[in-house]
């Protein structure tokens, strides 16, 4: 259970307004009590420069966050998590986003780590860096990515098989730093949690923003339930139903 944020601009920027500044902060998800907080269990951020650089931090390496990494970051593409625990203790191998070859991925829900850690391989298996049901989520796409060689398909097949077993919420970004990729689903047991598992993005002419919970008090774009968002360079949205 997470609080999910990205930035895709046409030219570098940072998160500093989003983060620190907006009228309903992002940083403010970490502490205080808004939509199923305090998200403190652990946070990362995740910008591509050349390739995808990671900086995370757990309850074990610091008394508390001062999110200062977020200021020095200027990137084209840029994705933030704050983790609220459900699965894997409160330490930095255990804070999202993951990352895998090219790819980058942040998950906020809950998915059955027993039973999908029996359909990753055994190279995928070993390569797991955490105790997290996000990161084995996260390696089944990549696995049938590898086999099928689409990343569309990869999703769907993924999220086929995750519905196979309990499972709270889907929602994830994930990029492979060319195009990003927006998910959100509830399991109908849980759609007492819809407001909390909500996921919303708004457009300027430079860049789309992706949040959790709006982050101003502009008319931002709710993702639909079973909607998958494919974003490019050029900022073009593509919508499919999975």
């Amino acid at each position: 259970m997470c609080r999910l944020f990205a930035i895709l601009s046409k030219e570098k920027t940072d998160a500093k307004y989003w983060f620190f500044d907006a009228e309903i902060p992002f940083k403010d998800f970490s502490e205080k009590i808004i939509n199923g907080g305090p998200h403190n269990s652990g946070w990362g951020v995740g910008w591509l420069d050349k390739k995808w650089k990671i900086f995370k931090e757990g309850q074990e390496s610091v008394n508390k966050y001062d999110f200062n990494k977020i200021r020095e970051i200027n990137s084209n593409l840029i994705l933030i998590h704050l983790r609220h625990a459900s699965s894997g203790d409160n330490t930095t191998k255990n804070a999202h986003p993951f990352l895998y070859k090219n790819w980058i991925f942040e998950h906020n829900g809950g998915v059955d780590r027993k039973e999908l850690i029996n359909h990753l391989n055994t190279n995928l298996k070993n390569q797991l860096t955490s105790e997290t049901d996000s990161e084995v989520f996260f390696f089944l796409i990549m696995q049938i990515l590898e086999e099928r060689g689409d990343i569309l398909t990869a999703i769907k097949e993924t999220v086929r098989i995750i519905k196979k077993y309990p499972y709270r919420a889907l929602n994830f970004i994930l990029s492979d730093g060319e195009s990003v990729y927006v998910f959100r689903d509830i399991s109908p047991k849980h759609m007492d949690k819809k407001e909390y598992y909500c996921l919303n993005y708004i457009t300027t002419e430079d860049e789309v923003i992706i949040s959790s919970d709006p982050l101003t008090h502009d008319k931002w774009i709710s993702v639909n339930l079973r909607e998958l968002l494919e974003i490019n360079k050029d900022l073009k949205i593509r919508k499919y139903i999975l």
